[in-house]
Protein backbone atom coordinates (compact mmCIF):
# COMPACT_ATOMS: atom_id res chain seq x y z
CA UNK A 1 0.00 0.00 0.00
CA UNK A 2 2.84 2.38 0.86
CA UNK A 3 4.44 1.63 -2.51
CA UNK A 4 1.19 2.51 -4.30
CA UNK A 5 0.93 5.86 -2.46
CA UNK A 6 4.52 6.76 -3.36
CA UNK A 7 3.94 5.78 -7.01
CA UNK A 8 0.73 7.85 -7.09
CA UNK A 9 2.54 10.93 -5.75
CA UNK A 10 5.37 10.41 -8.24
CA UNK A 11 2.88 10.03 -11.11
CA UNK A 12 1.08 13.20 -10.04
CA UNK A 13 4.38 15.11 -10.03
CA UNK A 14 5.22 13.83 -13.51
CA UNK A 15 1.76 14.79 -14.78
CA UNK A 16 2.09 18.34 -13.36
CA UNK A 17 5.54 18.64 -14.95
CA UNK A 18 4.16 17.42 -18.29
CA UNK A 19 1.22 19.85 -18.27
CA UNK A 20 3.50 22.78 -17.45
CA UNK A 21 5.79 21.81 -20.35
CA UNK A 22 3.16 21.35 -23.07
CA UNK A 23 5.25 22.63 -25.97
CA UNK A 24 5.51 20.76 -29.26
CA UNK A 25 8.81 18.96 -29.82
CA UNK A 26 10.32 17.10 -32.74
CA UNK A 27 10.85 13.40 -31.96
CA UNK A 28 13.23 11.15 -33.89
CA UNK A 29 13.36 7.41 -33.22
CA UNK A 30 15.20 5.11 -35.62
CA UNK A 31 13.65 6.07 -38.98
CA UNK A 32 10.51 7.78 -37.59
CA UNK A 33 10.34 11.57 -37.29
CA UNK A 34 7.27 13.29 -35.89
CA UNK A 35 6.19 16.30 -33.86
CA UNK A 36 4.34 15.74 -30.59
CA UNK A 37 3.47 17.49 -27.35
CA UNK A 38 6.14 17.18 -24.69
CA UNK A 39 3.40 16.33 -22.16
CA UNK A 40 2.28 13.32 -24.21
CA UNK A 41 5.86 12.13 -24.59
CA UNK A 42 6.49 12.37 -20.85
CA UNK A 43 3.23 10.64 -19.91
CA UNK A 44 3.78 7.97 -22.58
CA UNK A 45 7.29 7.31 -21.27
CA UNK A 46 5.90 7.01 -17.75
CA UNK A 47 3.26 4.51 -18.88
CA UNK A 48 5.80 2.43 -20.79
CA UNK A 49 8.05 2.40 -17.70
CA UNK A 50 5.14 1.31 -15.48
CA UNK A 51 4.22 -1.51 -17.85
CA UNK A 52 7.82 -2.74 -18.11
CA UNK A 53 8.37 -2.61 -14.35
CA UNK A 54 5.07 -4.44 -13.84
CA UNK A 55 6.17 -7.18 -16.25
CA UNK A 56 9.49 -7.56 -14.44
CA UNK A 57 7.71 -7.71 -11.06
CA UNK A 58 5.32 -10.33 -12.49
CA UNK A 59 8.25 -12.44 -13.70
CA UNK A 60 9.93 -12.27 -10.28
CA UNK A 61 6.68 -13.13 -8.50
CA UNK A 62 6.10 -16.10 -10.83
CA UNK A 63 9.64 -17.33 -10.10
CA UNK A 64 9.01 -17.11 -6.36
CA UNK A 65 5.71 -18.98 -6.80
CA UNK A 66 7.39 -21.79 -8.72
CA UNK A 67 10.21 -22.06 -6.17
CA UNK A 68 7.71 -22.15 -3.29
CA UNK A 69 5.73 -24.89 -5.06
CA UNK A 70 8.88 -26.95 -5.61
CA UNK A 71 9.99 -26.53 -1.98
CA UNK A 72 6.53 -27.52 -0.70
CA UNK A 73 6.79 -30.69 -2.79
CA UNK A 74 10.20 -31.43 -1.27
CA UNK A 75 8.82 -30.86 2.23
CA UNK A 76 5.95 -33.23 1.57
CA UNK A 77 8.30 -35.92 0.23
CA UNK A 78 10.63 -35.54 3.22
CA UNK A 79 7.72 -35.69 5.67
CA UNK A 80 6.53 -38.91 4.02
CA UNK A 81 10.05 -40.34 4.18
CA UNK A 82 10.31 -39.29 7.84
CA UNK A 83 6.98 -40.99 8.65
CA UNK A 84 8.13 -44.16 6.87
CA UNK A 85 11.42 -44.16 8.80
CA UNK A 86 9.59 -43.63 12.09
CA UNK A 87 7.27 -46.51 11.25
CA UNK A 88 10.25 -48.75 10.46
CA UNK A 89 12.02 -47.73 13.68
CA UNK A 90 8.91 -48.62 15.67
CA UNK A 91 9.35 -52.29 14.66
CA UNK A 92 13.04 -52.44 15.66
CA UNK A 93 13.63 -53.39 19.31
CA UNK A 94 15.53 -50.82 21.33
CA UNK A 95 18.26 -51.86 23.73
CA UNK A 96 19.48 -49.63 26.51
CA UNK A 97 23.10 -49.93 27.38
CA UNK A 98 23.85 -50.16 31.07
CA UNK A 99 25.71 -47.14 32.37
CA UNK A 100 29.30 -47.88 33.31
CA UNK A 101 30.72 -46.89 36.65
CA UNK A 102 33.14 -44.58 34.86
CA UNK A 103 30.21 -42.72 33.26
CA UNK A 104 28.90 -41.49 36.61
CA UNK A 105 29.56 -37.82 37.33
CA UNK A 106 32.59 -37.31 39.47
CA UNK A 107 32.90 -34.76 42.22
CA UNK A 108 36.07 -32.86 42.95
CA UNK A 109 36.90 -32.78 46.67
CA UNK A 110 39.47 -30.01 46.29
CA UNK A 111 38.55 -27.80 43.25
CA UNK A 112 40.99 -25.22 41.93
CA UNK A 113 38.24 -22.63 41.61
CA UNK A 114 36.21 -22.56 44.76
CA UNK A 115 32.74 -21.01 45.01
CA UNK A 116 32.63 -17.56 46.57
CA UNK A 117 31.42 -17.59 50.15
CA UNK A 118 30.99 -14.06 51.61
CA UNK A 119 30.76 -15.45 55.16
CA UNK A 120 34.41 -16.59 55.23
Amino acid sequence: MFYMIIMGILSLCVAIFAVQNAVSVEVSFLFWHFSMSLALIIIGSLLIGLVLSGLIALKVKAGHFMKERRLKGQIKALEEENAENRRKMGTVPHFKARPKASDAPQTDDDPIIKPFDPGK
